[in-house]
């Protein structure tokens, strides 16, 4: 049967569909196959056609722990804007047409948070606190196409979206979001300076991006750890720019001199046992970087050292904006250097499969996995 289409009078774009499909997680385990209604733009939203749709941890935790109520997943996205109302154009800068990458916050741009700029920090988009979010929010909310696993995006009037350049390929604009982090956590978090030495534990996904934001952020040395069971993802770590370092039967200490690191990013996940031997590689004024809360959530640290040493240990949430526009700029202009990591594609039909893979740990061996709604 022929999927009906229509065109919004009151806003730029051409025909959408009535319905588009849509990967929903499903309460318990496992996902569907649905469609979901288009409805009519308002003068403040407008729709996105979305083209790519990144999978993270933050999605594989999601589905293994499972969810409340069906819900459409994705929140590293990038589109092309369908349709679009004129307040929301003005707003946004953008035009039917424009291809854009959409942050997953949903902030309400009221509170002294909002107003005083780190909008990702607003209690209306704080997951910790039943915030809502792009990738979150179940389907049940009309119109319910409120993820990027799926073939449109409604996008709300609070939506954050960045244009993107012309020309930048697909494959680098999935990356705009994990990369931004990277940036952020290196540039400001980690205060990284030209020439110093940066330890990245993990080379999953984030751990790759920050690979890339030490190397373009200008660090003398950049050295990567995983383990035995990471050597592709190690090899694609080196061919980004780092000297890679397996673990497995020793520690950090028997790699990288102690005492002679000036940043470390932790990019390992929960594990609690990497952050006594991370401590230890820092030198005077050195700086460690939580990206992700540890199990148990209590966890020791040495104070005597730290205080000796001068050491920082900063943990961080996100990125600013300024991570974004400094991610967009580095990936068009090649200093990224990520278009060296392998991208694996997943259709929608396929999404179920792939988040229960990765919740197994039997995923791809890299770690750039990509929906792709519309292929």
């Amino acid at each position: 049967m022929a999927v009906q289409s229509r065109t919004d009078e009151s806003a730029g774009g051409a025909a959408l569909p009535a319905t588009a499909r849509a990967s929903v997680a499903l309460p318990g385990s496992g996902s569907e196959i649905r469609r979901l209604p288009i409805t009519r733009v308002r003068e403040d939203g407008g729709w996105l056609r979305v083209t790519s749709s990144g999978i993270c941890g933050t999605d594989v935790g999601l589905y293994a722990a499972g969810v409340a109520a069906p819900t459409i997943f994705g929140h590293h996205v990038v589109g092309e804007i369908a349709t679009v109302g004129a307040d929301a154009a003005r707003r946004w800068g953008v035009d039917a047409g424009s291809r854009v990458v959409l942050e997953e916050y949903l902030p309400c741009g009221t509170c002294s948070t909002c107003r005083t700029g780190p909008y990702r920090l607003c209690p209306e988009t704080d997951i910790w606190g039943g915030g809502r979010r792009i990738g979150t929010i179940p389907v049940a909310e009309a119109p319910g196409l409120f993820g990027g696993n799926a073939e449109y995006l409604c996008l709300p009037p609070n939506a954050v979206v960045h244009p993107l350049p012309d020309g930048m390929h697909e494959d680098l604009a999935a990356w705009v979001l994990p990369y931004a982090n990277a940036l952020d956590w290196t540039t400001d978090a980690g205060r990284l300076a030209p020439g110093e030495t940066v330890v990245v534990l993990g080379p999953g996904y984030h751990g790759l991006a920050v690979v890339a934001a030490a190397v373009a952020g200008g660090a003398g040395r950049v050295v990567v750890c995983g383990l035995a069971r990471d050597a592709e993802r190690l090899a694609m770590a080196e061919a980004v720019g780092a000297v890679p370092v397996v673990l497995d039967g020793a520690n950090l200490a028997d790699h990288v001199r102690g005492g002679t690191v000036d940043l470390v990013v932790d990019a390992v996940g929960s594990d609690a046992g990497v952050v006594g031997p991370a401590v230890d590689l820092l030198g005077y004024g050195g700086r460690l970087v939580l990206t992700a809360p540890k199990k148990p959530l209590q966890i020791g640290l040495d104070t005597s050292a730290m205080i000796r040493r001068s050491l920082t240990v900063r943990a961080v949430r996100g990125r600013a904006p300024e991570g974004i526009t400094a991610a967009i700029a580095s990936l068009a202009d090649g200093s990224s250097h990520l278009d060296r990591v392998p991208t694996v594609e997943v259709s929608l039909d396929g999404v179920g499969d792939m988040l229960a893979r990765l919740a197994a740990g039997t995923g791809p061996e890299s770690p750039h996995i990509v929906v792709r709604p519309n292929a």
